[in-house]
């Protein structure tokens, strides 16, 4: 099984997220049947940010493709959590 680890970045706030969500979404694009994301370096997170990797955690299920997280910091999970996403984006244990 071939996989693919993402490493987020200290920072998903807005004012970054363009330039993120482009090297992100190149990231959930090879051929690997499992994607690991690596939160734990993510210091701030915002809205943009959790709808960024939301749309980046759908479309790789759309194509088959496994999510594991591998470290998740409280400030994803907390913000996750403020709007309703754990579920979505498969932070629950």
């Amino acid at each position: 099984m071939s996989e693919n680890i993402i490493e987020l970045p200290e920072n998903l706030t807005i004012h970054h997220i363009e330039e993120q969500f482009r090297e992100l979404k190149i990231a959930f694009e090879s051929d690997s049947e499992t994607y690991k994301i690596n939160a734990t370096k993510v210091e701030s997170i915002d809205t943009s940010g959790l709808q960024a990797l939301l749309s980046l955690i759908k479309y790789a299920q759309d194509k088959q493709k496994n999510i594991v997280w591998d470290g998740v910091t409280d400030e994803v999970l907390n913000g996750a959590k403020k709007i309703g996403l754990v579920d979505k984006l498969l932070l629950a244990s």
